[in-house]
């Protein structure tokens, strides 16, 4: 009993775990057809354009730059285009999504990304 019941809570770790690892894929970002590339590159993370229907997007433009695991949270810098700059980011990943919260400031703005690829 006692191994089945250290099976099952190695089981849910794991899982929780696993959930929470950045992963290489492409991502649907909700905004004109944007489709972002997760690749990870000298121990970060990192997130390029590789299409849209946007006339104005920069393929192969990293917009996520610098991710890395710090205390269980994946902090980085998320491009903001229409402020042509860098901003705070935080992602927390899925095997299905990429939850973002950016900050500027006292600003946060939320953004849910939907993996369409791998």
């Amino acid at each position: 009993m006692n191994i089945l019941i250290t099976t099952i809570l190695f089981s849910l770790m794991t899982i929780s775990l696993s959930a929470q690892e950045m992963t290489a894929g492409i991502w649907l970002t909700g905004e004109e057809n944007t489709k972002i590339e997760t690749y990870q590159k000298d121990g970060l993370w990192y997130g390029k354009i590789v299409s849209s229907d946007n006339p104005k997007a920069k393929i192969a433009k990293d917009i996520l730059k610098d991710f890395v695991k710090i205390d269980g949270e994946w902090k980085g810098s998320l491009y903001a285009a229409k402020k042509d700059r860098l901003l705070n980011a935080v992602i927390i990943p899925s095997e299905e999504q990429l939850n973002i919260t950016v900050s500027a400031g006292m600003f946060k703005k939320k953004l849910s990304w939907e993996k369409v690829g791998k």
